[in-house]
């Protein structure tokens, strides 16, 4: 949706940023509603840990895929949801919406809540032959707080955003209407999806919407929602390699995994399979 809005920072949102992850020593983040990083509090990079675990123990595509579904997560509650990755990290993630129109995530993490490196953790490094003190080095770096503790910022991160937002701190500008369609096909890529159904969502006749896709886009309306599709399909392709081709279809709205197969070689010159691992040998 890059091409149809773009986020509008007050200055106000990374001197909060900032301030929030200088006193709290956390990761905080803005992301795009595709997971794209946005802005970054203190330019803030990974934990040492969390590099470790990415670069010699689970990869980067574990990380995403934990980060998607939390992504997905929050955006279906609308809420403030939290999650413990694979390597025992905790994050935190509001989606912000304008409107009912996503505008992205904010979210903060990269901290513990156990003392020492967990004994499930240190037997995969053992394992794996790596270094077990550089290991529980990194690991204590992290910010410890406490369930107590950890609710406290919670809570404060809630009242942040909600000044954030009340304060129109973070817009959208450009076609809001269009941006309003595509987050509706987001929202519901999984389903069957007409002009009807986007007319609905954004309050403007059928035509209208036909005519604004026609005008603004590279493609029709059908043509864009099956690129949307394609693009999503090849997301979970990406950082969710275990998911079978089935799945994957009917995450993206295809009830038959072979005419989803057949419909995504045609425009995309590439089989699902195919493109699975050329994703895997990079």
């Amino acid at each position: 949706m890059k091409h149809v809005f773009q986020v509008i920072f007050k200055d106000d949102v990374q001197k909060i940023f900032d301030h929030f992850s200088s006193t709290f020593d956390l990761k905080i983040l803005f992301y795009s509603p595709e997971g794209e990083i946005i802005k970054v509090g203190l330019n803030r990079p990974n934990a040492p840990y969390c590099q470790l675990m990415q670069d010699k123990l689970y990869g980067i595509d574990a990380c995403l895929s934990k980060d998607l579904a939390l992504r997905e997560k929050a955006k279906a509650s609308g809420k403030i949801v939290d999650q413990t990755c694979h390597a025992c990290v905790k994050d935190v993630v509001v989606p912000i919406f304008n409107d009912e129109s996503l505008l992205g995530y904010i979210g903060y993490g990269q901290f513990r809540q156990t003392a020492s490196l967990p004994p499930a953790i240190r037997a995969v490094i053992i394992r794996k032959g790596l270094n077990l003190t550089a290991a529980k080095t990194a690991f204590l770096q992290l910010p410890f707080y406490s369930k107590e503790k950890e609710a406290a910022i919670k809570e404060l991160f809630s009242y942040l955003i909600d000044y954030i937002v009340s304060q129109h701190m973070i817009v959208a500008k450009g076609d809001l209407i269009l941006y309003k369609a595509f987050s509706y096909i987001h929202a519901h890529i999984n389903e069957k999806i007409d002009l009807d159904d986007i007319a609905k969502a954004v309050g403007r006749s059928r035509s209208t919407i036909s005519h604004l896709f026609k005008k603004k886009m590279s493609f029709g309306f059908k043509r864009t929602v099956l690129n949307i599709r394609f693009d999503k399909a090849e997301e979970y392709m990406r950082i969710a390699p275990h998911l079978k081709i089935r799945e994957i279809a009917e995450r993206v709205g295809y009830e038959d995994s072979l005419h989803f197969s057949r419909i995504y070689k045609k425009h995309r010159m590439i089989s699902p399979r195919q493109f699975m691992r050329k994703m895997n040998r990079g």
